[in-house]
């Protein structure tokens, strides 16, 4: 791993509780940049932030493990702490030396306890989240009724960044606004989006758009001229209102797009 500025290095804490799938979302990061050739599975016991013996036979993470990553020019040091309240104590140790935070909400259970002492915290250290909703294959999986669950913890507003195509049985992967492409669950090149998901994308697109104008005189000036802005645009505009905000969920973490990187239902 090469050396990293300081300016290259975010340290985001994964919180959520218990079960959400925190620990196979960091197996998929770390596969998805090629930081391993194979993803683990904490049923098997073989996953790389559950090493411990007594996490292994429980199947479920006891302290926090640090899996860094390599993605876009910066080293992001993914912080996999554990969901159980019984253990909360290690999740506000991992969010005191954490830039920004990704909550991990189950799409069935919604938010749950050691969701709301997560949230809590990021409250008291006034950081930045990102709030993905994971497990989508799940049969009563319910994106609206997760996200609106989330809503419940705070007065900020949750601008989607992505859609899911399809839940439950359904499941197919996920429609980036950024871009407005559908990408097939497992990384699969991008395609277009299905026609019956094309009008919910176009209003979760303008939602994007205008919340990102706000972000500058400069962006607004085009926004209100020619009704859209670029992706790039949208991401320096969600960077703006990022700084000067305690909580946005589409916060990027400064340029190293990580939202890009959860394109896929880690489960």
């Amino acid at each position: 791993m090469q050396e990293y500025a300081t300016e290259q290095i975010r340290n985001i804490a994964m919180v959520s509780h218990s079960g959400a799938g925190k620990t196979m979302l960091g197996e998929a990061f770390l596969f998805f940049t090629k930081a391993t050739t194979r993803m683990g599975n904490v049923g098997e016991g073989n996953t790389l932030s559950d090493f411990e013996e007594e996490e292994q036979r429980r199947g479920l993470s006891l302290s926090t493990s640090v899996l860094p990553i390599e993605y876009n020019k910066h080293k992001l040091n993914l912080l996999d702490t554990p969901g159980a309240p019984d253990f909360v104590g290690e999740t506000i140790s991992a969010l005191s030396v954490s830039d920004a935070a990704l909550v991990v909400v189950d799409s069935v259970a919604g938010v749950q306890v050691g969701t709301e002492l997560a949230w809590a915290t990021c409250d008291k250290f006034n950081l930045p989240r990102f709030v993905l909703v994971n497990r989508m294959h799940r049969e009563a999986a319910d994106f609206e009724k997760a996200k609106n669950s989330v809503a419940q913890l705070t007065d900020k507003r949750l601008i989607p960044v992505q859609l899911p195509w399809g839940q439950g049985g359904s499941f197919q992967g996920l429609i980036d606004l950024l871009v407005m492409k559908a990408f097939p669950v497992g990384g699969g090149a991008a395609v277009d989006i299905p026609a019956d998901l094309a009008e919910a994308a176009k209003t979760a697109r303008m939602q994007l758009v205008e919340a990102a104008a706000e972000g500058s005189d400069k962006l607004l000036e085009k926004y209100l001229e020619s009704g859209e802005l670029s992706g790039d645009e949208i991401m320096q505009g969600l960077l703006q209102i990022g700084r000067g905000s305690a909580v946005h969920p589409a916060t990027h973490f400064d340029d190293c797009d990580v939202f890009q990187l959860a394109r896929f239902d880690f489960h």
